[in-house]
């Protein structure tokens, strides 16, 4: 089943990335944001303490407060809610809309939740798609991806996945996310700007197999807005005005966004801000962001293979860029699936790593088909005085 699940899911990101990544490549603007309130309809999602305020209402507010915010500033921008009633919408659906849109952006809002304790934790936190380490992360994911269990025949919609075994979650670590980059600079801008709102506790950037984000196929994040089960998150999240005030939150980080998104510095701006990402949940990232591109090799026995000289490259060239994660991986790493002429390219607080030293465009796209069976989405780059430029 698990080979099965990984065919399917791999011929359709292939086929959406295919669609989507040409229109990133033309364009300069931040066309189309979907906003995502989670939860709805029969599912309420968390629910307060005392039973009176329950998530689904909650983020529901804060997503129609954000987009109009959106909207009022940015008259050009296509702002498209995956619900904008209390109705339950199924996760593959939500990142369904997301992708026939052709969206450049994509921001799930919810509320967070611990079960009855004498103190509840408090703060706002936001996810991107990756693996997390800790066992916290690991119960998040499996609380927000335990909606499946309320869909008709989940087990066949999603292939066999069980959001309550942690063996199940393996099967993200099969699918890289091309946009992992432009997701972590749009979660720092959230976590800058909600930390200055009016649930202050910054809990930081964390990674985790969360199915909404892994399905989408633009720059994607999960916010949680704050614990409705603490009482201080609970006044506050409670309040339209101070729902008023994190959706103003989220919109500020959007407006920085679509500036460097516009620009174009999210890549390779020289000081992006290092996340101020949970201790627990990501790899220190490498200070210096701007260092030239170094080649992990291919391991000699007996090499332990911690430091690779960089390999001697022309100035401009094409390579097929496989992933960007968040951790520097040694040259025998696994995770290369025995690729030999690996390249690494440290870029903010993430790692891109590329495959060949290709002549030309068409090589390269020969090269991108072949390597598509062991890293499916994987895509072809151009590299100019070894920083990569996205094609």
């Amino acid at each position: 089943m698990p080979i099965l699940f990984s065919k399917r899911v791999f011929a359709a990101a292939i086929a959406l990335l295919l669609a989507v990544l040409p229109a990133a490549a033309e364009g300069v603007q931040l066309k189309t944001v979907v906003i995502d309130p989670g939860h709805g309809g029969h599912d309420a999602g968390a629910i307060s303490l005392d039973g009176k305020l329950m998530e689904k209402n909650v983020v529901l507010d804060v997503s129609l407060q954000l987009g109009k915010k959106i909207k009022a500033a940015y008259p050009d921008v296509k702002v498209i809610y995956t619900r904008d009633t209390d109705v339950f919408i199924p996760l593959n659906k939500r990142a369904d809309i997301a992708n026939k849109a052709h969206a450049d952006l994509f921001i799930s809002i919810h509320c967070n939740s611990v079960p009855k304790t004498s103190k509840a934790p408090t703060g706002c936190e936001t996810w991107v798609m990756g693996m997390g380490k800790s066992d916290a992360n690991m119960e998040v994911c499996k609380t927000e991806n335990s909606v499946i269990l309320l869909e008709d025949d989940y087990t066949t919609k999603y292939q066999g996945f069980d959001p309550n075994d942690s063996e199940s979650y393996i099967l993200f670590n099969l699918m890289q996310n091309a946009y992992f980059e432009q997701s972590l600079t749009f979660a720092d801008m959230c976590q800058k700007q909600l930390r200055k709102g009016p649930i202050p506790t910054n809990r930081g950037i964390k990674q985790g197999g969360l199915m909404v984000l892994w399905r989408t196929t633009m720059p994607s994040v999960l916010v949680e807005l704050g614990f409705i089960t603490n009482a201080g998150d609970r006044a506050t999240l409670g309040d339209k005005a101070k729902r008023g005030d994190l959706a103003g939150s989220l919109f500020k980080a959007f407006a920085e966004f679509k500036k460097q998104y516009e620009s174009g510095d999210i890549e390779t701006q020289e000081e992006p801000g290092r996340p101020e990402v949970a201790e627990d949940e990501q790899t220190e990232p490498d200070k210096e962001t701007a260092r030239p591109a170094e080649s992990t090799g291919s391991p000699t026995p007996g090499e332990d293979n911690t430091e690779p000289a960089p390999a001697p490259q022309p100035k401009t060239y094409y390579a097929v860029q496989i992933f960007a994660i968040s951790k520097e991986l040694e040259g025998n790493s696994p995770q290369f699936k025995g690729e030999k002429d690996i390249h690494r390219f440290p870029v903010g607080s993430v790692f891109n790593y590329t495959v060949g030293v290709i002549n030309n465009e068409n090589d390269a796209q020969d090269a991108a088909r072949r390597l598509s069976d062991k890293f499916p989405g994987c895509f072809v780059v151009k590299v100019d005085n070894f920083k990569i430029i996205k094609k």
